[in-house]
């Protein structure tokens, strides 16, 4: 194709996660090996590519679904979380010896995810550029995802307890000494952030934190839109993936951001 007012050429799959694939033929087989569950080497083996394409595949994959973050709302009851994550460059080979001594010394910096989800199954794990979780963070994470008449429910941490904003109308605040009684509580968002937590560190044995946004949103579309049917969920994931025409650009910004994250 070719545009009429710039005259660029492009073709159908121009920012989509498969630009510039060349075995585009052993895509549909690799998405099919992701919605078994197979590991990035089993991926690799079973589709016949190397391991570095298995993890770059992965990663096209998992940005062009970055895009589903925006289609996330949250109805009725809100329950609200924070999570530490320690902070990670998982897959950094270039070390030397006074660097891990170095590394071993000092204490693990924390990343903080906000969680939340609500009693219709909506979830959604946000990763902040901070050590914790702020009330500016949470009050702009909510804007145009609640409803009007939704109770937002979070635990007694000072960010849910300062945030303030117009569209939170109705806030109920979680304590252990002092427990809400009915339907108030944060019990269903702790169950997501301990599958979350189990699904990271069990099956992946961790991910470098550059990469942590890519799993937040796999998990999240796996319990959206995926059945745990491989036949079917290849089928979805794939239309899923495809339907985002920025996949490529979020990838190729991904790949290019060094390890350092200044703000934490």
């Amino acid at each position: 194709y070719m545009c009429k007012n710039c005259s660029r050429q492009f073709r159908v799959t121009t920012g989509t996660f498969m630009y510039g694939i060349h075995h585009r033929d052993k895509m549909l087989e690799y998405i099919k090996c992701m919605s078994a569950g197979m590991t990035l080497r089993e991926c690799a083996r079973n589709v016949g590519i190397c391991l570095q394409t298995s993890f770059f595949w992965r990663h096209r994959i998992l940005s062009a679904l970055q895009s589903f973050e925006d289609n996330v709302n949250f109805f009725g009851v809100v329950e609200l979380e924070e999570l530490l994550m320690n902070y990670s460059e998982k897959g950094k080979k270039k070390r030397d010896k006074k660097e891990i001594k170095k590394l071993k010394k000092k204490k693990p910096t924390k990343v903080a995810v906000l969680a939340a989800t609500d009693r219709s199954g909506n979830i959604l794990f946000k990763k902040l550029e901070d050590k914790q979780v702020q009330a500016e963070h949470v009050s702009e994470f909510l804007k145009s995802r609640i409803s009007k008449d939704s109770v937002v429910c979070g635990s007694d941490k000072k960010a849910f307890k300062t945030v303030n904003a117009e569209h939170i109308k109705h806030k109920e605040i979680y304590s252990k000494k002092k427990k809400k009684d009915g339907i108030y509580s944060v019990s269903t968002v702790h169950k997501k952030i301990s599958a979350f937590v189990s699904w990271i560190y069990y099956k992946f044995r961790g991910v470098a934190t550059k990469y942590l946004t890519n799993y937040i949103m796999w998990f999240v579309v796996k319990g959206k839109y995926l059945a745990d049917k491989i036949i079917e969920d290849t089928g979805r994931l794939l239309n899923l993936a495809a339907s985002d025409r920025r996949a490529w650009e979020r990838y190729s910004s991904l790949m290019s951001l060094t390890y350092l994250i200044h703000n934490i």
